[in-house]
């Protein structure tokens, strides 16, 4: 937990809530699920360098895991930041687009 879950956790402790998982799916060695959204969140502050968030957004996650001799091995977390971001007033591309034309 006090890895990469706990800054997550606590900048997310006020207001965090699972809306579940959209698709579920394994084959083999390999499993996961994804949601959209599969979270919405309201920063408590301090997430990514950001300050509290002014309203919930939604975080699209797809978590997919992979298991060897029985026991899970590696686990591949996609969040789309960029949409949880714009939920929160950042247009991180729009940004990018008018740096880029200075």
């Amino acid at each position: 937990m006090k890895q990469h879950a706990e800054p997550f956790v606590e900048a997310f402790a006020r207001s965090r809530v699972f809306n579940g998982h959209l698709c579920k799916l394994a084959e083999g060695n390999f499993g996961g699920f994804f949601g959209w959204a599969n979270l919405t969140l309201q920063s408590d502050g301090g997430f990514m360098g950001r300050h509290e968030g002014a309203k919930p957004a939604d975080m699209r996650v797809v978590d997919m895991y992979r298991a060897q001799d029985g026991k899970l091995v590696e686990n591949w977390i996609f969040i789309d930041i960029l949409h949880y971001l714009n939920m929160q007033g950042l247009d991180v591309l729009a940004r990018m687009e008018r740096l880029n034309t200075c």
